[in-house]
Protein backbone atom coordinates (compact mmCIF):
# COMPACT_ATOMS: atom_id res chain seq x y z
CA UNK A 1 0.00 0.00 0.00
CA UNK A 2 1.48 3.53 -0.70
CA UNK A 3 1.05 5.90 1.73
CA UNK A 4 -0.64 9.31 1.31
CA UNK A 5 1.21 11.81 -0.07
CA UNK A 6 1.11 15.71 0.47
CA UNK A 7 2.88 18.41 -1.41
CA UNK A 8 3.11 21.62 0.49
CA UNK A 9 5.01 24.41 -0.69
CA UNK A 10 4.76 28.24 -0.10
CA UNK A 11 4.67 30.30 -3.16
CA UNK A 12 3.94 33.66 -4.30
CA UNK A 13 1.01 34.77 -5.78
CA UNK A 14 2.27 33.96 -9.07
CA UNK A 15 3.59 30.33 -8.20
CA UNK A 16 7.03 31.08 -7.51
CA UNK A 17 8.99 28.96 -4.99
CA UNK A 18 11.64 31.53 -4.36
CA UNK A 19 12.79 35.40 -4.37
CA UNK A 20 10.13 36.68 -2.03
CA UNK A 21 9.60 36.87 1.27
CA UNK A 22 9.17 33.28 2.86
CA UNK A 23 7.48 33.63 6.29
CA UNK A 24 9.85 30.51 7.47
CA UNK A 25 7.98 30.20 10.86
CA UNK A 26 4.26 30.33 9.03
CA UNK A 27 5.68 27.52 6.71
CA UNK A 28 7.01 25.36 9.29
CA UNK A 29 3.88 25.83 11.52
CA UNK A 30 1.49 24.99 9.25
CA UNK A 31 3.95 22.24 8.17
CA UNK A 32 3.64 20.69 11.66
CA UNK A 33 -0.12 20.49 11.78
CA UNK A 34 0.22 18.09 8.98
CA UNK A 35 1.74 15.54 11.16
CA UNK A 36 3.60 13.33 8.43
CA UNK A 37 5.64 10.37 9.18
CA UNK A 38 7.90 11.44 6.72
CA UNK A 39 9.41 13.92 5.24
CA UNK A 40 10.20 13.69 1.28
CA UNK A 41 13.61 15.45 -0.42
CA UNK A 42 15.45 15.26 -3.48
CA UNK A 43 19.13 15.07 -2.78
CA UNK A 44 20.05 18.53 -4.39
CA UNK A 45 17.45 20.11 -2.02
CA UNK A 46 19.06 17.98 0.79
CA UNK A 47 22.56 19.26 -0.06
CA UNK A 48 21.58 22.99 -0.90
CA UNK A 49 19.84 23.11 2.54
CA UNK A 50 23.18 22.47 4.55
CA UNK A 51 25.31 24.85 2.25
CA UNK A 52 22.65 27.37 3.07
CA UNK A 53 22.73 27.05 6.59
CA UNK A 54 26.49 26.01 7.38
CA UNK A 55 29.58 27.49 6.48
CA UNK A 56 31.32 24.33 6.53
CA UNK A 57 30.49 21.21 6.67
CA UNK A 58 31.12 19.86 10.37
CA UNK A 59 33.35 16.20 10.21
CA UNK A 60 32.44 13.32 11.00
CA UNK A 61 32.44 11.37 14.40
CA UNK A 62 33.00 7.93 15.49
CA UNK A 63 29.12 8.09 16.68
CA UNK A 64 28.24 9.13 13.24
CA UNK A 65 28.60 5.91 12.03
CA UNK A 66 25.88 4.19 14.35
CA UNK A 67 21.94 3.96 13.53
CA UNK A 68 20.28 6.21 16.41
CA UNK A 69 17.90 3.87 18.80
CA UNK A 70 14.59 4.53 17.79
CA UNK A 71 11.94 5.04 20.56
CA UNK A 72 8.41 4.01 19.52
CA UNK A 73 6.96 6.89 21.01
CA UNK A 74 9.08 8.98 19.04
CA UNK A 75 6.92 11.54 17.37
CA UNK A 76 9.31 12.95 14.86
CA UNK A 77 9.17 12.25 11.32
CA UNK A 78 11.60 10.43 8.99
CA UNK A 79 13.71 12.13 6.31
CA UNK A 80 13.47 10.60 3.06
CA UNK A 81 16.55 11.34 0.72
CA UNK A 82 15.61 10.77 -2.55
CA UNK A 83 19.69 10.52 -4.41
CA UNK A 84 20.31 8.13 -7.07
CA UNK A 85 23.82 9.96 -7.85
CA UNK A 86 24.91 9.97 -4.38
CA UNK A 87 25.01 13.21 -3.97
CA UNK A 88 25.03 13.19 -0.07
CA UNK A 89 28.22 11.32 -0.08
CA UNK A 90 29.53 12.91 2.66
CA UNK A 91 27.03 14.96 4.28
CA UNK A 92 23.95 12.66 5.48
CA UNK A 93 25.55 12.96 8.88
CA UNK A 94 24.43 16.49 9.12
CA UNK A 95 21.07 15.94 8.70
CA UNK A 96 21.38 12.72 11.32
CA UNK A 97 22.55 14.65 13.35
CA UNK A 98 19.87 17.64 13.35
CA UNK A 99 17.38 16.75 16.00
CA UNK A 100 14.70 16.62 13.70
CA UNK A 101 14.06 13.34 12.49
CA UNK A 102 13.96 9.55 13.41
CA UNK A 103 16.77 9.18 11.36
CA UNK A 104 17.18 9.33 7.50
CA UNK A 105 16.61 7.06 4.95
CA UNK A 106 17.85 7.14 1.04
CA UNK A 107 15.78 6.09 -2.10
CA UNK A 108 18.69 5.02 -4.86
CA UNK A 109 18.81 2.74 -7.92
CA UNK A 110 20.01 -0.20 -9.59
CA UNK A 111 22.32 2.55 -10.94
CA UNK A 112 23.40 4.19 -7.92
CA UNK A 113 27.49 4.59 -7.81
CA UNK A 114 28.52 1.25 -5.33
CA UNK A 115 30.77 4.16 -3.77
CA UNK A 116 27.83 5.95 -2.51
CA UNK A 117 25.90 2.00 -1.19
CA UNK A 118 28.76 1.28 0.43
CA UNK A 119 28.76 4.70 2.54
CA UNK A 120 25.16 4.37 3.14
CA UNK A 121 25.71 1.06 4.86
CA UNK A 122 29.03 1.81 6.88
CA UNK A 123 26.85 4.43 8.71
CA UNK A 124 24.58 2.07 9.12
CA UNK A 125 21.81 4.20 6.62
CA UNK A 126 18.98 2.31 5.98
CA UNK A 127 18.23 2.69 2.01
CA UNK A 128 15.48 1.16 -0.50
CA UNK A 129 16.56 0.07 -4.33
CA UNK A 130 14.17 1.40 -6.55
CA UNK A 131 14.29 1.06 -10.12
CA UNK A 132 16.60 1.23 -12.63
CA UNK A 133 18.80 4.16 -14.38
CA UNK A 134 16.71 6.44 -11.83
CA UNK A 135 14.40 6.28 -8.27
CA UNK A 136 10.97 4.10 -8.97
CA UNK A 137 8.70 6.50 -6.48
CA UNK A 138 5.94 4.57 -6.59
CA UNK A 139 7.85 1.14 -5.42
CA UNK A 140 9.67 3.29 -2.82
CA UNK A 141 6.68 4.73 -1.50
CA UNK A 142 5.25 1.48 -0.91
CA UNK A 143 8.29 0.04 0.55
CA UNK A 144 8.27 2.92 3.40
CA UNK A 145 4.97 1.41 4.20
CA UNK A 146 5.56 -1.79 4.06
CA UNK A 147 8.74 -1.59 6.08
CA UNK A 148 8.35 1.53 8.47
CA UNK A 149 4.25 1.84 8.78
CA UNK A 150 4.37 5.10 7.41
CA UNK A 151 1.59 6.17 6.59
CA UNK A 152 1.47 10.02 5.57
CA UNK A 153 4.36 11.34 3.39
CA UNK A 154 4.54 15.13 3.21
CA UNK A 155 7.85 17.15 0.49
CA UNK A 156 7.79 20.72 0.51
CA UNK A 157 10.83 20.98 -1.45
CA UNK A 158 11.68 22.28 -5.10
CA UNK A 159 9.62 21.47 -8.03
CA UNK A 160 11.39 18.86 -9.73
CA UNK A 161 10.32 15.90 -7.11
CA UNK A 162 6.95 17.93 -6.93
CA UNK A 163 6.02 17.33 -10.80
CA UNK A 164 7.80 13.85 -10.36
CA UNK A 165 5.18 12.97 -7.87
CA UNK A 166 2.18 14.99 -9.90
CA UNK A 167 3.00 13.31 -13.50
CA UNK A 168 3.54 9.83 -11.64
CA UNK A 169 -0.42 10.33 -10.13
CA UNK A 170 1.06 9.56 -6.74
CA UNK A 171 -0.44 12.84 -5.22
CA UNK A 172 -3.47 12.78 -2.73
CA UNK A 173 -2.94 16.26 -1.55
CA UNK A 174 -1.53 19.80 -2.42
CA UNK A 175 -1.24 22.18 0.30
CA UNK A 176 -0.13 25.98 -1.10
CA UNK A 177 0.75 28.93 1.60
CA UNK A 178 0.14 31.98 -0.62
CA UNK A 179 2.12 34.92 0.50
CA UNK A 180 0.98 38.51 -0.92
CA UNK A 181 3.62 39.00 -3.47
CA UNK A 182 4.60 38.84 -6.76
CA UNK A 183 7.88 37.87 -8.10
CA UNK A 184 7.33 39.19 -12.09
CA UNK A 185 8.89 37.82 -15.17
CA UNK A 186 11.43 36.05 -13.24
CA UNK A 187 9.56 33.80 -11.07
CA UNK A 188 10.99 29.98 -10.94
CA UNK A 189 7.34 28.25 -10.41
CA UNK A 190 6.13 25.05 -8.78
CA UNK A 191 5.68 23.15 -11.57
CA UNK A 192 7.69 24.09 -14.55
CA UNK A 193 8.33 20.35 -14.74
CA UNK A 194 4.93 19.13 -14.97
CA UNK A 195 4.40 18.09 -18.37
CA UNK A 196 0.14 17.28 -18.44
CA UNK A 197 -2.59 19.09 -17.38
CA UNK A 198 -3.82 18.38 -13.64
CA UNK A 199 -7.23 18.41 -11.75
CA UNK A 200 -8.16 19.43 -8.32
CA UNK A 201 -10.71 19.64 -6.34
CA UNK A 202 -10.54 22.94 -3.40
CA UNK A 203 -11.34 21.14 -0.08
CA UNK A 204 -10.49 24.47 1.90
CA UNK A 205 -9.41 28.21 1.94
CA UNK A 206 -8.13 29.74 5.05
CA UNK A 207 -6.89 33.13 5.82
CA UNK A 208 -4.00 33.07 7.56
CA UNK A 209 -1.66 35.69 9.45
CA UNK A 210 0.34 38.50 7.76
CA UNK A 211 -2.43 38.23 4.95
CA UNK A 212 -1.49 34.93 3.14
CA UNK A 213 -4.28 32.10 2.32
CA UNK A 214 -3.98 28.51 2.92
CA UNK A 215 -5.37 26.37 -0.29
CA UNK A 216 -5.98 22.65 -0.07
CA UNK A 217 -6.72 20.51 -2.77
CA UNK A 218 -7.25 17.08 -3.51
CA UNK A 219 -5.98 15.40 -6.31
CA UNK A 220 -7.86 14.36 -8.83
CA UNK A 221 -6.07 11.17 -10.07
CA UNK A 222 -5.91 10.11 -13.64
Amino acid sequence: MSPKVIVYNSVSLDGAIKDFDVNIQLHYAIAGRLGADALLAGSITAKTGIEMFLEKVPPEERGDFSKPAIDPQDKRPWWIIVDSKGVMQGLMHVHRKSGYAKDVIALVSNSTPKAYLDYLSERNYDFIVAGEDRVDLRFALEELNRRYGIKTVMTDTGGVLASALFEQNLVDELHLLIAPEIVGENAVNLFRNVGKTLRLQLLKSEVVEDNHVLLVYRALKN
